[in-house]
């Protein structure tokens, strides 16, 4: 970042720009002024994948833009534990969704399972509905809170419930990058004043749509995880655990639903 709070482009970033820009033009003269528009957002701080149009997510490439959370790395790990967890032609529901990465790289790597996908943003799920399109893939996508979207008929046969919540608390807003406060939103990345409000409604609405042995796979922020421990033990779950991401922080914490 330079002194004047504009980002530094390097050079691969500079290739990645041209890159776009030539993939949107057809003459000499619009890759340049392309170019220098895009050049001109990322130095104004905008996230790069805004900036490019895509994010990289596991195998897939996904659109995204204003609107919509940026995929992370650590969110592939969420992906690899919940993968762990889905039996052969299980049900899984990605609650949150946002751009439908944790459900399309599901649906990519197990078309045997049968993908639900939930979002409350109209403004991200068109993200996720783009994507799905683009990459033909059999993921039911819904909009609304949590679970409130989906058919009655599924409550009690998830075999996996999945979610990358938000959970940064908003007194936290100095650890958050300046391009995530000022370009991605706020709902898909702060939640109340402990940052648990979501995590809290996710996990005590869980159980209720797991089978019995089901799993609930949640990510969560860090100096969490003894927290969401105890919500998870609360609800009911069982053999809670913590795993860590490949920076080595507590990332996910996943339980089981008892078997009667």
């Amino acid at each position: 970042m330079l002194a004047s709070g504009r980002v530094e482009i390097g050079p691969r970033e500079a290739d990645w720009v041209l890159e776009a820009a030539e993939s949107r033009a057809s003459t000499d003269r619009e890759v340049e002024r392309i170019a220098l528009e895009l050049a001109e957002r990322r130095a104004e701080g905008e996230p790069l994948q805004y900036v490019l149009g895509t994010a990289a997510f596991r195998h897939l490439e996904l659109s995204v833009g204003p609107g919509v959370l940026v995929p992370r790395p650590e969110t592939e790990v969420l992906v690899e534990r919940a993968l762990d967890r889905l039996p052969p032609g299980g049900a899984i529901v990605d609650v949150g969704t946002g751009s439908g990465a944790i459900a399309l790289a599901i649906g990519q790597e197990r078309p045997d399972a049968r993908v639900w996908a939930t979002d409350d943003s109209a403004e991200a799920l068109r993200y996720a509905q783009d994507n799905r399109a683009g990459l033909d893939l059999d993921v039911e996508i819904l909009r609304g809170s949590l679970f409130e979207p989906l058919p009655g008929s599924m409550r009690g046969r998830f075999d996996v419930v999945v979610s990358n919540p938000p959970y940064v608390s908003e007194s936290e807003t100095h650890l958050v990058g300046r391009d995530v406060l000022d370009h991605e939103p706020d709902h898909a990345v702060f939640a109340g004043r402990d940052g648990l409000s979501i995590v809290t409604q996710l996990v005590g609405q869980a159980v209720s749509w797991l089978r019995p042995g089901g799993w609930l796979v949640c990510e969560i922020g860090q100096g969490q995880s003894e927290t969401v421990v105890e919500l998870f033990e609360v609800a009911g779950f069982v053999h809670s655990g913590v795993h860590r991401d490949l920076a080595g922080w507590d990332r996910i914490v996943e339980g089981r639903k008892p078997q009667p």
